[in-house]
């Protein structure tokens, strides 16, 4: 009988399949992915937030004032002597999407990422990206 039990014991561990200890548990590596996010969130207002300048196609001046909270971005596009706020905008990773209000009478839809110290913007609908430098 007691044969019996033991090897049903043994039985029943085995079929349940392997049983986790301390060491199966990533404890270290769940810290450092989480680490890595924070530490990114809060560097992102400081690498996007700011005055950002460049020439359109057009030869006309181009600003774009970002100012970011969390993945929130606001702020303002100006266009030569034209300007309008943005009306929405997201961080996502190392890029960002936005749309302004009208500006010569048409919303501005637009993405952008980091390219060394400068902004790769692009402009839907126009086919060259523009680069902007940070304005001091």
């Amino acid at each position: 009988m007691k044969t019996a039990l033991a090897i049903a014991t043994t039985a029943f561990f085995f079929a349940a399949g392997p049983i986790p200890t301390a060491f199966d548990v990533p404890l270290v590596k769940s810290a450092a992915r989480f680490a890595v996010v924070e530490a990114a969130g809060q560097n992102t207002a400081a690498v996007w937030d700011g005055r950002w300048q460049g020439t359109t196609v057009s030869g006309q001046q181009l600003v774009l004032d970002l100012r970011i909270k969390g993945q929130r971005m606001t702020g303002r596009l100006m266009v030569g002597k034209q300007s309008a706020d943005i009306t929405a905008g997201k961080i996502v990773d190392e890029s960002f999407a936005l749309t302004t209000g009208p500006i010569d009478g048409h919303s501005v839809a637009g993405t952008g990422r980091h390219v060394g110290d400068a902004i790769e913007f692009t402009i839907d609908g126009v086919k060259e990206p523009l680069m902007l430098t940070r304005m001091k």
